[in-house]
């Protein structure tokens, strides 16, 4: 009974560990996914419960990252599910709230660049929740082809094919919403 008691606080400082190491990832997962901070703190909170709960059932053949990478999709899915009817164009502007370094040197430039963001994640918003996760995995977060198939569940042709589609279908958004996003630099 003993070894039993000490196995679980094993797992559960492995956990903590693990959870620790991909906290970012998983915040940056859930912000791009839902656009604004306090949902993506919610569905980031709520990831990681449930990966601590099926953490029993994680393979350790796997890797812990693609692993919490689906449960934190999943997750976002779940609440945009739930969150769909509400939520206005103003108050969305308000939370995202994500504003690009100032790089640029002179103030338009600026003014410039925080507008593209602006488009940018409400085309991402207008994106089907499918798209919007691959979008957000390949393009925002860096993650591989294979790693993406393997936290979606997918196969990879579909996974590959589906990255076109929505870069497609975000740069035909972002063309129509504004001169900021010609043919050119999308």
């Amino acid at each position: 009974m003993e070894i039993k008691l000490f196995s679980r606080r094993q797992e559960r400082e492995q956990f903590e560990r693990l959870a620790q190491e991909n906290e970012r990832r998983v915040y940056a997962v859930c912000f791009h996914m839902v656009g604004n901070r306090e949902d993506a703190q919610d569905c980031a909170q709520e990831t990681m419960l449930r990966a601590f709960r099926a953490f029993s059932s994680f393979r350790r053949d796997a890797s812990f990252s693609t692993w919490i990478t689906r449960i934190a999709v999943n997750a976002c899915l779940d609440a945009l599910r739930k969150r769909r009817p509400a939520a206005s164009l103003d108050a969305l502007r308000e939370d995202a709230g994500f504003d690009p370094p100032d790089t640029a040197p002179t103030a338009y430039a600026r003014l410039e660049q925080k507008e593209r963001m602006r488009l940018l994640q409400e085309g991402l918003r207008q994106l089907p929740d499918d798209m919007r996760a691959v979008i957000v995995l390949r393009d925002l977060e860096g993650m591989e082809y294979d790693a993406i198939a393997e936290a979606l569940g997918l196969p990879l042709g579909t996974v590959k094919s589906r990255v076109s589609r929505a870069r497609n279908k975000l740069s035909e958004i972002l063309q129509k919403s504004s001169e900021l996003f010609s043919s050119d630099s999308v």
